[in-house]
């Protein structure tokens, strides 16, 4: 390649990195959040002792954690902040391809990494939620990089690296350790097969791996026990094998959430067997060309492994929800969704450019991308316009209302009021209603300090009057469960209520008993 076709490739990846920059953090200035996001902003506004503590009885390691509390002495902790910080990641990929990545694999695997990344909808929604996917992607990817430069090396220096970004992954997400170890075990299987004489240096950085991964190990019983004990993830249906291959292109990401049949998005789900179609073909083609370039089946085989690595880390959650206990939830896929996209980009190179019949492959491909995500992008936008709006609404209903003779009733420990409105309103009680089975997620109710009560005459006599704030995100509350409205009125009356949107918000005043 000559040097007018690098600077042209230069100009090209850079002016991309620019606009996908864009494209990420555009999407991070909105103010309105969601349960899992309000949970993240609640703990990072703690101490890193209470940190650590929380979440060792989490169902998640703790590293995102410590580096956005980092973070925020910096940026400070406002809710675009924190956005910012999580398109930090994606940023991130898109420089290691404009740099690492273009070195190792060339200009064309770098170009069509970046536009995967910038195009692929689910990594909108990943630079700006408040929570530690993009990093678990951002790490993984960073292991799976150089397990190959280990591989092609054996230098200290890389192992080290692999080893670092390899605990990385694993203290952010326990899907990135999952992958870690896939990554580990097909490197593991390749030394043996190659490079024997090998061995014994991989072992002992698997070694120091494990070793540095124990500090977190003695916490994995108490929050396997509490997964086994109660958790939130329902078990498999048949549609949401549909779902888990749409999820990563889908326009509407929570489809179990949203309780939509899936014959609404046939239309799309028509375009994505094209678009499969396709990739296949990319796949079977790039492995016919140059199969005689040793380098280039190196990197073909390197695919090929990272693929594995992605189906077989979704194939070990899948089949353990379906066996034991359901852990799975697509979102829990993203942190290893950069190994697709890699090992697709190489592929890619590998594909004769030059044709005419592949050019249209291409064109079609891309442009089935652009669809998927410029339309999740527009859906996005007015998703959060109309949360940043509703929750605004909400607070307003509350601080008018607000004085130091009210407190806050909540009865779902998952919604969005219990772990939101605490946030805004830090200086008031707070109650929680409590049904007297499972565990009813203590140490959430701890994290958000809210008072577990099993009746509503266990709220302090202080508080003469009550705010029932209906969830945003259209949960059930106690206000639709029979039982618990014919409970409330017996100490309560309601004085006021308004319907903000579809989201209901109750004033309550104490009744008089004497």
């Amino acid at each position: 390649m000559t040097n007018d076709d690098n600077k042209r490739y230069t100009i090209i990846l850079y002016g991309l990195f620019l606009i996908g920059s864009f494209f990420f953090l555009s999407l991070d200035f909105y103010r309105a959040f969601w349960y899992d996001e309000a949970y993240t902003i609640n703990l990072v506004r703690q101490s890193f002792g209470y940190l650590w503590h929380v979440t060792a009885n989490d169902v998640h390691p703790p590293l995102y954690y410590i580096l956005l509390k980092l973070y925020t002495y910096i940026c400070g902790d406002s809710v675009v902040a924190l956005r910012i910080f999580s398109a930090l990641p994606m940023i991130g990929i898109m420089l290691l391809t404009c740099t690492h990545i273009r070195q190792k694999f060339g200009n064309k695997t770098a170009l069509s990494l970046l536009v995967l990344v910038i195009l692929m909808p689910v990594n909108q929604y990943l630079a700006s939620e408040i929570r530690m996917y993009s990093f678990g992607m951002f790490f993984v990817l960073l292991s799976a990089l150089y397990a190959y430069q280990s591989y092609t090396t054996f230098r200290r220096s890389d192992l080290i690296k692999f080893t670092l970004f390899s605990l990385a992954a694993a203290y952010t997400h326990y899907y990135a350790l999952l992958g870690v170890f896939y990554i580990y075990l097909l490197f593991f299987l390749v030394v043996v097969l190659k490079k024997r004489d090998k061995i014994l240096p991989f072992i002992g950085y698997s070694v120091l791996f494990v070793i540095g991964y124990l500090p977190w190990l003695i916490n994995l019983p108490g929050q396997v026990s509490q997964v086994q004990d109660e958790y939130w993830i329902n078990a498999p249906r048949l549609k949401d094998f549909v779902i888990y291959f749409y999820y990563p292109f889908a326009q509407e990401l929570d489809l179990v959430a949203t309780q939509i049949p899936l014959s609404h998005f046939a239309s799309a789900f028509y375009m994505l067997a094209v678009f499969v179609v396709l990739f296949v073909y990319v796949v079977i083609s790039g492995r016919k060309v140059n199969f005689t370039d040793k380098q280039l089946s190196v990197k073909r085989v390197y695919a090929s492994l990272l693929f594995l690595a992605f189906v077989l880390t979704l194939a070990t959650a899948i089949t353990y929800s379906l066996l034991s206990k359901p852990v799975f939830v697509t979102r829990y896929m993203t942190p290893i969704l950069g190994l697709l996209y890699l090992g697709f980009a190489i592929f890619l190179a590998s594909f004769d450019w030059k044709k005419t019949q592949n050019k249209v492959v291409l064109f079609l491909m891309f442009l089935i991308l652009a669809y998927f995500s410029f339309n999740h992008y527009s859906l996005q936008y007015r998703t959060n316009q109309y949360n940043e709006r509703v929750q605004a609404k909400i607070v307003d209903f509350a601080e008018e209302r607000l004085d130091d003779k009210t407190a806050f009733v909540y009865s779902d420990t998952r919604s969005f009021s219990i772990a939101a409105i605490p946030l805004f309103f830090p200086d008031s009680k707070h109650y929680i209603r409590i049904r007297l089975t499972g565990k009813y997620y203590k140490k959430y109710l701890e994290n958000f300090k809210s008072i577990p009560i099993f009746d509503f005459d266990d709220i302090d006599t202080t508080y003469t009057k009550i705010l029932v704030v209906k969830n945003i995100d259209n949960d059930d509350s106690f206000m639709k469960v029979e039982e618990d409205s014919i409970e409330i009125v017996k100490y309560f009356d309601i004085i006021d209520r308004q319907d903000i949107e579809g989201h209901v918000v109750y004033q309550l005043q104490r009744k008089n008993r004497n």
